[in-house]
């Protein structure tokens, strides 16, 4: 059996590109992982470094999380058998998802790009392009339809 994660943030954009994956991806005899990380960020205010989010407020993210995850698995059409969603939070996402692929022994992974150009595409991090630089397994990257 196939070992499929899809990454996504929890864009709208990002979850309707990933909708489509119900007619570009023969998933039948595949396990989805559908999964998210949240990156911690340490902000300095004033004299006391602030993290945020917080460990207390992990579980209401995580349940959150997981709801939007399951219902994207819905909307791509995958049966609740082969899915397992997971929340994770990590200082580094890309990380994070490179030792989930080795973990789980990933055939593919799959992640939505944003579409962003310009300056704006110049400063911002991209994880397509660190997945595809770095996946240990084969990457299908969506773009968005224009």
């Amino acid at each position: 059996m196939k070992n499929i994660v899809v990454c996504t943030d929890l864009n709208q954009n990002s979850l309707d590109t990933l909708k489509s994956l119900n007619t570009s991806l023969d998933f039948k005899d595949a396990t989805l992982h559908f999964v998210h990380v949240f990156e911690i960020h340490m902000y300095n205010a004033d004299i006391v470094p602030v993290i945020f989010p917080t460990e207390v407020q992990y579980p209401e993210i995580e349940k959150s999380t997981l709801g939007i995850l399951d219902k994207l698995s819905i909307d791509i059409g995958a049966k609740s058998d082969q899915v397992k969603l997971k929340c994770f939070f990590s200082h580094s996402r890309e990380e994070k998802i490179n030792s989930y692929l080795s973990e789980v022994n990933a055939n593919m992974v799959v992640v939505a790009t944003r579409g962003k150009h310009g300056i704006e595409g110049f400063f911002s991090s991209s994880l397509a392009d660190f997945l595809c630089k770095y996946s240990p397994c084969d990457v299908l990257v969506i773009r968005p339809k224009k």
